[in-house]
């Protein structure tokens, strides 16, 4: 009998949670999915559910092994054997994979919210009505958030210049492309080409080190990506993005920072003086550099997202432009743009670094 009930007990845990999530079109009322399992703290939705819901089908092909999704692009297909979604030829990254439960191929809200978003043309809502969801996010976030503070401490010297030494952090690389323009361009190359042309004007002109957490086209872990951030002597983290949307019309910079820092409401006019955090100073100094380089600027924003990190190091994503704009898109892809984009960024710094100094 105790045997039967070590038994049972050692698989319990194996057996995944229901939940249920609402799921809705932009502008539409919300469609209750009951039939949904969570595991990790992941909510799994069956994909013909999650199809009907946004007004999609699809059918699973046994040949191939794989779903697929009709849409006005074509046939797009995902699999549990692959992390990737395959529409038109091209391949773009999962988040996480689809997996088999309870015998039907199921996808997560990542995919809801992402690929599932871009394949009907239109914004998704989705809730996760599972209470316990947030308890077991919060646990995994707060150990993220320990190694964020840990790392992201600035480093205060008594001698020596204002900036000791800069981080940039080229975001994603490897199979993990960003997003990947209408002509196959891909938000990791912007990322490096602009994080190595930005780092050799700060080791020519300021004689200081740089530190890329990539520099090459390979993926990397949170932890890694830290690592450059932690380096002695680092005095300001600059992450490097781009963004899309829906609508081509948006275009310009944005730039983040975390949310305790923000201070005051910051706009996209060109006068604005900010006394805030040094995170606040850094992306106003940044912004109006690009501005007197012609470049748009879309505003300053406060963001929760975990890759900022946490601590006083002075940290600001850096969303260079829109792939999704067709003319914004041509000028990121030339070297002239990038050039003045990096000259303007490096500005930035500089006028950062003197301020802080007279501070």
């Amino acid at each position: 009998m105790r045997f039967l009930i070590f038994l049972f007990c050692m698989f319990l845990p194996l057996y995944p949670a229901f939940a249920a999530v609402d799921i809705a079109l932009q502008g539409k009322d919300p469609v209750r999915l009951e039939n949904v399992y969570q595991q990790d703290g992941i909510p799994y939705i069956a994909i013909e559910d999650a199809l009907d819901a946004v007004g999609l089908t699809g059918y699973w092909n046994s040949i191939t092994h794989s779903f697929r999704i009709n849409t006005k692009r074509g046939l797009a297909e995902i699999s549990p054997a692959s992390g990737f979604l395959k529409i038109g030829g091209e391949y773009y990254p999962l988040k996480d994979k689809p997996r088999f439960i309870d015998g039907r191929l199921r996808v997560t809200d990542s995919f809801i919210l992402n690929q599932l978003a871009q394949l009907s043309g239109r914004s998704i809502y989705f809730r996760n009505l599972d209470s316990n969801t947030d308890k077991v996010s919060a646990k995994k976030v707060s150990g993220l958030e320990k190694l964020f503070a840990f790392l992201l401490n600035k480093k205060t010297s008594e001698n020596g210049p204002m900036i000791g030494a800069v981080a940039i952090d080229p975001g994603h690389g490897g199979l993990d492309t960003g997003i990947i323009a209408s002509s196959g361009y891909k938000e990791k190359q912007l990322n490096l080409d602009i994080a190595e042309k930005l780092a050799k004007q700060l080791k020519m002109k300021l004689g200081i080190p740089i530190y890329l957490s990539r520099d090459g086209d390979y993926e990397l872990t949170m932890e890694q990506r830290l690592q450059s951030a932690s380096k002695e002597g680092v005095d300001i983290w600059l992450l490097l993005h781009a963004q899309a949307a829906f609508s081509s019309e948006l275009r310009g910079v944005s730039l983040f920072v975390r949310p305790e820092e923000v201070t005051s409401n910051v706009t996209d006019q060109n006068d604005v003086e900010v006394f805030g955090s040094d995170s606040m100073q850094l992306a106003t100094e940044l912004a109006r550099s690009l501005r007197e380089s012609a470049i748009a600027v879309r505003g300053i924003y406060p963001s929760s997202r975990l890759s900022l990190g946490r601590g006083n190091l002075p940290t600001v994503q850096i969303e260079l432009g829109y792939l999704s704009n067709p003319e914004e898109l041509e000028q990121l892809q030339s070297p002239k743009y990038q050039d003045k984009m990096v000259q303007a960024l490096y500005m930035g710094i500089q006028r950062y670094a003197k301020k802080s100094k007279e501070k």
